[in-house]
């Protein structure tokens, strides 16, 4: 049908279905409405879903009047929902709603029945009132008469209050929690007398779950599924509870969407309704719930609610007590665990010297098996040390001072000398302990570090930082103190000091050829012939390498100085075995004395030095005395060393080049390069100068590869011009021959460069050969893979072994210049010379002999075989182009 609406406007509308107007005003409705039809909700307008705070009407669609209403004291939905049908629309109750979340909210409700498709529906409509009603409203309530109520009501209180202080009695007497919670739940269940069945669950805020704590009414079974609980909304009463912090009752489990998790096994075990309160502590932290369940559809009534309420506080004390209790443990327990596993030693002394207590580290420290067998703490060491190693006396201890002082200490070093002899050194730390209300100290507390390893690293620091780790003696670093030390009492008691600088002579052909190992032996046995040469008040040290010093304090006049280096050089003057060789090494020596030399400790040293130096110059294996004219060479040494370090890199070097002639064409066939160093206003400075230098400061490797790379650049230009069969002789140190790149950087340049190795023959000494075997045969098996030829140069004046001729790739011979110098007319030579000759023939070699200077010498030497030969009668040591000139002239 359709009912025509009258507008203001003028113009026509059209007419609207009553349908539709119908649902405009439920759904717009500010009252809850809900439909029923056969006991279930089949309808439920906007207000009615906000009501039950659903999130929609799916959510309600279904659900039973019992289980989302409930009249006040036990009146149950039905008969709320019968007293409707009579009354009709005209009659309000008040009642309570039960939502969603387990909330109780009072409404008053109307109630009118009609019929819908055949069915009768009823249509209820709700409102919220307040919890409290008014006297005058004509609400229907069921009551008990006023004087029952009154004894009941005190009956019960008289009751509870007996509960409630024999619980308090329990939790006084420390009862076990779960005794306490069960005679709770039993003691709740006798006082509501409904037939409930109570339990309690305990929260863990961390894991955010509840656990069983008591149900002894519950079936087992049912208590079994409450041990790990989520905290939500679809878990049971209690759950939802903890989730929204308040009151959640559910009077119906197989309807209530809050047991959607939990209703099978519920119902399975005959529980229908449930009730859960919140447990609290003061400060509002969540400790539980307490539950209350029946087997049949329940809710609670003020009575029990509020009978509840109080039963929560007794309980939350109860949780809250333990919960302290059990925190209180878990903190002792866990500062017992630091303690006892600290590595830290940790003690506390008694007024009379007992040990009261001690962690294990502190037994394991100070070697204590059993404290109470020790007993006082005296009875554990022997004695207690200061840092410097001092005694200290029993009463001036650190313990018995902080007793008299009342004062702490702290990180003081001691040591402490236990009962088997043994010395542990500790980092104390000692707090006294006050009594309450006192300012006596009723004990102290110790904690100790065990250091006894960190001073023993110290000292061996210490010692490594003033003496050498080779040889035990002082090093540069305590010679320097201990000098300064003399000087200062030669100063103050108006003595004498002499200085003696040691350098071994030949030390570094051993260290080259025998190896490190054999080296390191040989200084160890060098710094014990020296110590036995020495007086107890003089002092020893090794600066480093093979040099070292003596320091003589308080000498009577330089005849006792001669003494000294006299019975240095006669105890070095003996062979040194070592590996079954024989090596035999001399000792320059160095002498400067205080004051005459020097005052102070840097210019004796520099003295001493230049003398040392001078003894080398003057034959080796000797000692001289600091005098001017050595500082004049001091200094002047002084000068090359500081400008050899930039020389190279400021070219500065020349390469000066000495013919060889063949003495059967009287050509020239090749050339010996050799280093010469135009030092900017000093001039040519001879090899014989910087070379050892540079082998000193470590410059002797890039200076050797400068020349190889100079001498074979300019010997492919010079064989391109003049001389296409030029060979040219590079020297080559034992430093260089060690290197193992050497074979490689030769290769590289001579590819560089374009000089067939052929064109390049190296020089080495005799002392080379006497190395490890197993390190040189490779490197000269390397450079023979090359093609280039190997000269031993200065044959016959070195220790080496005339099987070495055997064993290695040697090409040629070069007889030295000291054999040369006194032919023909020394038998000795001219014999020699002849042996020399024949032998390199039998063996293959071609030989060379140097230092030339006479006609008759050159005659001699080609009339006995020998190839080639270079030297001053022909040429001295040329410059590139003065050598140029001569190939140039020698083409001609």
């Amino acid at each position: 049908m359709i009912i025509p609406v009258p507008f203001s406007s003028t113009r026509p509308r059209e007419p609207v279905a009553s349908s539709d107007w119908h649902m405009a005003l439920l759904e717009h409705n500010p009252d809850a409405m809900y439909v029923l039809i056969d006991d279930s909700l089949v309808y439920a307008n906007p207000a009615g879903v906000e009501l039950m705070h659903a999130g929609d009407a799916q959510q309600l669609i279904g659900l039973k009047p019992e289980a989302f209403l409930h009249g006040r004291h036990h009146e149950g939905a039905r008969a709320i929902l019968q007293k409707l049908r009579q009354e009709g629309a005209q009659s309000k109750h008040t009642c309570q709603c039960i939502r969603l979340d387990g909330q109780l909210l009072d409404i008053e409700v109307r109630g009118t029945q009609f019929s819908f498709n055949e069915q009768t529906a009823i249509l209820l409509t709700a409102r919220e009132v307040s919890s409290r009603l008014n006297p005058r409203d004509n609400t229907t309530v069921t009551a008990l008469p006023i004087i029952d109520q009154v004894r009941y009501k005190s009956s019960r209180v008289h009751e509870a209050l007996h509960h409630e202080k024999e619980i308090l009695e329990m939790i006084a007497l420390d009862k076990p929690l779960t005794d306490i919670l069960e005679d709770v739940c039993d003691r709740m269940e006798r006082l509501l007398d409904n037939g409930a069945l109570c339990a309690i669950t305990l929260f863990d805020a961390s894991t955010q779950q509840l656990s069983f704590g008591a149900g002894p009414s519950l079936p087992d079974g049912f208590c079994a599924l409450l041990g790990n609980v989520p905290v939500d909304t679809s878990s049971g009463s209690a759950s939802a509870a903890i989730f929204y912090q308040r009151t959640t009752i559910v009077q119906d489990i197989a309807v209530s969407p809050l047991w959607k998790n939990l209703r099978e096994p519920a119902l399975r075990y005959g529980l229908r309704s449930c009730w859960s309160l919140p447990i609290t502590t003061a400060f509002n932290t969540l400790l539980g719930t307490v539950d209350v369940y029946h087997q049949k559809v329940h809710s609670p009534n003020e009575d029990e609610q509020a009978m509840m309420m109080d039963a929560c506080d007794l309980i939350g004390l109860a949780i809250d007590k333990k919960n302290m209790e059990q925190s209180l443990e878990e903190s002792e327990e866990r500062y017992r665990s630091v303690v006892t596993n600290l590595s830290e030693g940790i003690m506390m002394i008694g007024p009379g010297g007992q040990i009261l207590t001690c962690n294990p580290s502190a037994q394991r420290i100070l070697k204590i098996d059993d404290i109470n067998t020790v007993g006082k703490r005296h009875r554990y060491f022997k004695s207690i040390l200061g840092d410097e190693g001092q005694s200290i006396r029993m009463g001036d201890d650190p313990v018995s001072l902080v007793f008299r002082n009342k004062a702490p200490i702290l990180n003081l070093s001691t040591g402490v000398e236990l009962r088997d002899g043994s010395i542990v050194w500790l980092l104390v730390n000692i707090l006294p302990i006050n009594k309450k209300s006192s300012t006596s100290v009723s004990a102290v507390l110790i904690s100790f570090t065990d250091t006894t390893e960190v001073r023993e690293t110290q000292r061996q620091l210490h010692f490594m930082a003033s003496y050498d780790a080779l040889t035990g003696l002082p090093n540069r670093h305590q010679l320097n103190q201990r000098l300064n030390k003399a000087l200062a009492n030669a100063k103050r008691t108006q003595h004498r000091l002499a200085l003696l600088f040691l350098d071994l002579d030949r030390f570094k052909n051993v260290n080259d050829t025998a190896g490190h190992a054999a080296g390191d032996t040989l200084l160890r046995d060098v710094s014990s012939r020296l110590s036995s040469c020495i007086r107890t008040s003089d002092m020893l040290a090794r600066l480093g390498g093979d040099e070292f010093v003596i320091v003589a304090e308080a000498f009577e006049d330089a005849m006792q100085l001669k003494d000294l280096a006299e019975r240095v050089l006669a105890r070095m003057r003996d062979p040194f075995v070592i590996d079954g060789n024989e090596y035999h090494l001399g000792t320059s020596i160095g002498i400067s004395v205080y004051p005459h030399d020097g005052e102070d400790g840097p210019t004796l040293m520099r003295c001493a030095d230049s003398a040392m130096y001078h003894a080398k110059e003057s034959g080796r294996n000797n000692y001289q005395f600091f005098t001017t004219e050595l500082n004049v060479r001091a200094q002047h040494r002084y000068a090359l060393e500081t400008n050899l370090r930039r020389a190279l890199t400021d070219n500065e070097f020349l390469v000066y080049y000495q013919p060889k002639i063949c003495l059967s064409t009287s050509c020239v066939v090749g050339a010996e390069a050799l280093i010469r160093w135009q030092m900017p206003d000093v001039g040519l400075v001879p090899p014989n100068e910087f070379i050892p230098i540079s082998e000193e400061i470590g410059l002797i490797l890039p200076l050797g590869r400068w020349i190889l790379r100079q001498a074979c650049l300019q010997t492919q230009l010079w064989r391109e011009q003049y001389s296409p069969d030029l060979v040219i002789s590079v020297n080559i140190s034992p430093k260089q021959f060690q290197d193992p790149g050497l074979p490689k950087y030769i290769e590289q340049v001579l590819q560089e460069v374009g000089l067939p190795p052929s064109a390049l023959q190296l020089e080495i000494t005799e002392g080379l050969l006497m190395g490890d075997v197993d390190l040189l045969l490779p490197v000269f098996a390397a450079i023979k893979k090359l093609g280039i030829s190997i000269s031993l140069d200065d044959f016959g004046t070195g220790f080496s072994s005339l099987s070495y001729l055997q064993r290695f790739p040697i090409d040629n011979l070069k007889i030295d210049r000291s054999f040369i110098r006194e032919i023909p007319e020394n038998q000795d030579s001219v014999v020699l010379t002849h042996a020399i000759i024949a032998m390199a023939k039998a063996l293959g070699m071609s030989v060379t002999a140097e230092g030339v200077e006479k006609a008759d010498q050159m005659f001699f030497l080609a009339d006995s075989g020998c190839q080639e030969m270079q030297g001053f009668y022909f040429s001295q040591p040329l410059p590139v182009d003065k050598f140029e000139k001569l190939l140039r002239d020698n083409v001609r």
